[in-house]
């Protein structure tokens, strides 16, 4: 055997030999392993970013040439993985919106706040939190400090069409009603927090809306 076999042959036989202790030092430690690796990352994130994107520099050409390639050879897979991503994002976001109180409270507000612009003729070009005038956090528990007995976050919005019921479910309920609002100033004005509360369902949509004939059907 000459020297470059050896020297192959050594390196593989010593390479072997290192990868099998890693294995056997990583399930013995496990979680102290995974540690270290996080905080090695962490420590030393800046210096992997800017590698990258040296990288990227480097061989921008090539990566797009690569990229194009790929889609253009599985167009198939990327599809399917696309329409699955989009299932389980979809599942994802209506798990949180029925489990997190927080992220369906703000969901509604940006909608509520955009439709109110939107009926006025206006479109929406500040943060919700802007307009709303304090955060979602906050909001939650201003809402919670003007909950009547009944109310809670269970109920919140599960009106469902009964008919003749109050206390079943509640809205977010503008105190002074949009309609008066005449400029954008009073439509971002009445989307004050403070205009806002939480309200009988049933009452908000039909007695406080002027619906009377639903009430003597």
């Amino acid at each position: 055997m000459d020297k470059k076999e050896y020297d192959k042959a050594y390196y593989k036989n010593n390479c072997e030999k290192k990868l099998k202790r890693e294995r056997e030092r990583y399930y013995k430690n496990r979680e102290k392993v995974l540690e270290e690796r996080k905080q090695y990352r962490l420590d030393n994130m800046k210096k992997f970013k800017e590698k990258d994107v040296q990288y990227y520099e480097n061989n921008r050409e090539k990566i797009l040439e690569q990229k194009k390639e790929y889609r253009e050879k599985n167009k198939d897979k990327i599809k399917e993985f696309r329409l699955a991503y989009k299932t389980h994002l979809s599942a994802y976001y209506k798990n949180k919106y029925y489990s997190d109180n927080l992220y369906r409270l703000s969901h509604c507000v940006r909608s509520l706040i955009r439709g109110s612009l939107k009926c006025n003729g206006y479109s929406k070009s500040s943060k919700t939190q802007d307009i709303l005038g304090c955060s979602f956090e906050e909001f939650k528990t201003y809402l919670e400090s003007k909950f009547e007995s009944w109310m809670n976050w269970s109920n919140y919005g599960n009106w469902n069409g009964h008919p003749k019921e109050i206390n079943i479910a509640w809205d977010i309920d503008h105190i002074i009603p949009m309609t008066i609002a005449k400029t954008e100033e009073d439509v971002l004005q009445l989307n004050h927090y403070t205009n806002l509360q939480p309200l009988c369902s049933y009452t908000n949509r039909h007695i406080k809306a002027g619906n009377i004939s639903v009430i003597n059907n």
